[in-house]
């Protein structure tokens, strides 16, 4: 019976992990398809400001703007947003945002310049710890994605650092969502806003140069002052828009996780019932012969 016991416990240890990782496919489930429609929703949107930025920056005459250049006096600090998650169990997803990390520690170190950098998600802090970097800020005042007030405090904060020349550059770590079966960890800079600009080009609609041209706008305001508007609704929403996919990176990939844990576990169950039953029948056989052997004895 010792055998049988423990087989029976490993089975219900089993199906206790498969009810636990079930439960939390289930949640992350619900909050990626909730962030994910955000995302989706999103796309237009970025698509539209990305274009109007391209429009801007190449005309003919060029904007001078304090935030499409690098500051003139360098403060030689580089700032980082790194986001991370609270929770574990999502597979590789904080370690490639470690990896990141790792690279610009390293990359700072060799240039000589200070990273300050500022942190979302236990996950990260505790990496930082490891390191033995202190954060210069942790955000604490919202879950997973800020919301619009909170976003643009951040994206001001900094667009004030760097306009009193204490940053020379401002870069998000986090896992970019490109689609379902795509994500990866990257960085992304918000400052100078060019970086980001082509950035945002890039991932947008082509904009083919004989169908829309700078010069087929009459604009009032100047371009410098639409310029000075649209310049940090791009870095507000930019920010916003990398802790949201962050978010469903993360619940995407703790999906795919809980799920193969679950079928692993379920695998073991199987296992492990069909090891329970072959020692139940074991030891039936083994009864059954004792019985037999007490009765021919008896007979004797």
């Amino acid at each position: 019976m010792a055998n049988t016991r423990k087989i029976l416990q490993r089975r219900n240890a089993a199906a206790n992990i498969s009810k636990v990782t079930g439960t939390m496919e289930t949640i992350s489930a619900v909050r990626y398809r909730q962030y994910y429609n955000q995302w989706a929703e999103g796309l237009a949107f970025y698509d539209s400001l990305a274009q109007l930025a391209y429009l801007m920056v190449t005309s003919q005459s060029r904007i001078a703007h304090p935030l499409m250049d690098e500051p003139k006096i360098k403060s030689q600090t580089n700032a980082l947003i790194v986001i991370g998650s609270d929770r574990g169990l999502c597979g590789a997803y904080n370690n490639e945002v470690f990896r990141q990390i790792d690279t610009h520690v390293r990359m700072a170190k060799r240039f000589g310049r200070r990273l300050d950098v500022y942190v979302k998600g236990k996950k990260v802090l505790g990496y930082l710890d490891h390191l033995k970097i202190k954060p210069a800020g942790v955000y604490e005042d919202f879950s997973e994605v800020p919301a619009a007030d909170q976003a643009n405090a951040i994206g001001d904060f900094f667009m004030d650092q760097y306009f009193k020349g204490k940053i020379d550059r401002l870069g998000v770590v986090y896992n970019r969502f490109f689609s379902p079966a795509s994500q990866k960890a990257q960085t992304l800079t918000l400052l100078p806003v060019t970086d980001l600009i082509e950035d945002l080009t890039t991932r947008a609609t082509v904009i083919w140069p004989w169908e829309l041209n700078f010069e087929d706008f009459e604009l009032s305001p100047s371009p410098e002052d639409i310029f000075e508007t649209l310049s940090k609704m791009i870095i507000r929403t930019s920010i916003a828009g990398c802790f949201l996919e962050a978010a469903v990176s993360e619940h995407l990939s703790r999906v795919v996780c809980m799920r193969n844990a679950s079928d692993n576990a379920d695998e073991m169950i199987r296992e492990l019932t069909k090891d329970y039953n072959r020692a139940r029948q074991g030891q039936i056989t083994v009864e059954l012969l004792d019985i037999v052997g007490g009765v021919e004895a008896s007979k004797r």
